[in-house]
């Protein structure tokens, strides 16, 4: 995946020097915060202390006018914006060890789960509470990642991204809508225009997800409890997933030469891709290539479906600027900052009272029905390395064969949950 939901550049005019001693986790002036008398933002005073990782110039000008846009509204209270060069996980886990945490921060859905159990974020459910913050609007999809097991929410999504499926227009007359229709496109493409396969694919669940629920497949039960992948289903769809690459219809972007499958739509050595918002931005190194975008095929469950990515601003539990942070997140992730965040197109609303860039409707409009493509239960990212390198095995070997892949994860699935 193309992560981009992220920020860019020091703020100038707007990340201020640490302010004067006083600021602390309980209390505000008049006592505002959330173990104080009534919510007043604006009475709340001090600096905040925000991290991310970095990213491209055009995400660090949204952040901008975001943050310009807080300022303006509450004048007392000042960003310390401090972005995070390199391993953004190693150095947090750094900064976790020695409780020398920024105030407001990213936590990718990936690793969400494993932060929340470590203790290491703060719940914010007596803010919204106290606060009034409308929590209703955000798209379940995206929210949910943020709930711990005990029921507590422990940040809220600063925006989101789908999987969508982009396509050569030049070359794919009509976008395929069932998987049934997707296959018996590329089958008519395979071996012309000089494409090297129809079908962009990764060999993860990264995309394959999506099409593992597309089957009515899954990795694990709705209550996250029990192991799913071994379900006739899951199998089923696993191996219709390696069957794309055995008849041709799909290679992968680096079997294609290419870094990643929007390459690969951009030199037309592949037609169709599937893909979130970050591919417009990229596309636009390749002018002459015409594309559109289409939702994603449904399958034999006969529902739309995809997967959504996401990031939330969440507050550190060892912060000493917790009601600053919270007056923060509120602004970034309510309509208005969310509004000057997303209106550029640089991701997607996480909230439904937010307006939807021009040009992403049809990955907006996934929103509604998308599930979590990570983060949904503890040890992810080991149950995605398990999929990813059986299944590039099967690749390499050209055995195609989702046994050992759905046996390799499974074991991974059984591991993550007896022991989260």
């Amino acid at each position: 995946m193309k992560p981009r939901l992220s920020v860019g550049i020091l703020v100038i005019g707007v990340v201020l020097a640490s302010c004067s001693a006083g600021n602390n986790a309980g209390a505000s002036p008049g006592g505002s915060g959330a173990g104080g008398g009534a919510w007043d933002p604006n009475a709340i005073s001090g600096t905040v202390v925000l991290s991310g990782w970095q990213s491209s110039p055009s995400e660090g000008n949204a952040l901008t006018q975001a943050l310009l846009g807080f300022q303006q509204k509450y004048p007392k209270i000042k960003v310390d914006y401090k972005p995070i060069a390199g391993d953004y996980q190693a150095q947090m886990a750094a900064k976790f060890s020695s409780h020398d945490v920024p105030d407001l921060f990213y936590v990718n859905a990936d690793y969400a789960k494993q932060w929340i159990d470590n203790g290491f974020l703060a719940p914010v459910d007596d803010y919204v509470a106290r606060s009034k913050f409308d929590t209703s609007q955000f798209f379940p999809g995206y929210a949910s990642i943020f709930k711990g097991t005990d029921g507590k929410t422990y940040g809220f999504p600063k925006d989101g991204n789908t999987i969508g499926m982009a396509y050569n227009s030049a070359m794919v007359t009509a976008a395929p809508k069932t998987l049934d229709e997707l296959m018996s496109t590329a089958q008519a493409m395979k071996g012309k225009n000089g494409l090297k396969a129809p079908i962009c694919l990764n060999a993860g669940l990264d995309r394959g997800l999506a099409f593992l629920y597309a089957q009515g497949g899954s990795v694990v039960s709705a209550d996250g409890k029990t192991d799913e992948l071994g379900s006739n289903a899951s199998k089923t769809a696993v191996q219709w997933y390696m069957d794309l690459f055995k008849s041709g219809l799909g290679m992968t972007a680096s079997d294609m030469g290419d870094g990643w499958c929007g390459d690969a739509l951009g030199k037309k050595h592949a037609a169709i891709i599937f893909e979130g918002g970050w591919l417009d931005p990229a596309m636009e190194t390749f002018p002459d290539v015409k594309y559109a975008w289409a939702t994603m095929p449904t399958g034999s469950s006969g529902k739309p479906v995809t997967i959504s990515f996401t990031v939330s601003y969440s507050i550190g539990a060892d912060s000493k600027n917790k009601d600053q942070a919270f007056v923060l997140l509120s602004y970034l992730a309510g309509k208005e900052g969310m509004t000057k965040w997303t209106e550029g197109g640089v991701a997607l609303p996480s909230r439904k009272d937010v307006p939807t860039p021009k040009g992403k409707e049809i990955l907006a409009g996934e929103s509604d029905y998308a599930r979590p493509g990570s983060g949904f239960m503890p040890g992810w990212s080991d149950v995605q390395k398990a999929f990813q390198d059986a299944f590039t095995n099967q690749l390499q070997k050209k055995s195609f064969d989702a046994g050992p892949v759905v046996e390799a994860t499974t074991k991974a699935v059984d591991k993550a949950l007896s022991s989260g």
